[in-house]
């Protein structure tokens, strides 16, 4: 019983963390596009459009991250072991790729 109302929370608090970061990213794209279309030539339109897309990948490997920590404050560790082979494989994902793109 204590287990479920756990998972609901997390439910719900992973619900927030993702209508969180849709809507930072939407709100940064939205901005980016208007100074795109608005202001053309200003440095910051492309800063905005590159911050709405970085806040929209990392809001699943947020959820992840926030997936970990909750699990193990339940003491699900099956769980915690689970989410958290997929944080190591998606960090080494995003390390892979930053190397390659800065290489």
């Amino acid at each position: 019983m204590e287990n479920e109302h756990g998972i609901a929370r997390l439910e719900r608090r992973l619900g927030r963390l993702f209508l969180a970061g849709i809507t930072l990213s939407a709100a940064a794209l939205v901005c980016g596009l208007a100074l795109f279309l608005g202001a053309q030539g200003t440095p910051l339109a492309p800063r905005f459009l590159s911050v709405g897309l970085l806040i929209l990948m990392a809001t699943p490997a947020m959820r992840v991250l926030f997936s970990v920590v909750e699990y193990a404050r339940m003491r699900d560790w099956f769980f915690v072991f689970v989410t958290a082979v997929v944080l190591v494989q998606l960090t080494v994902t995003m390390i892979v790729a930053l190397s390659a793109r800065a290489g």
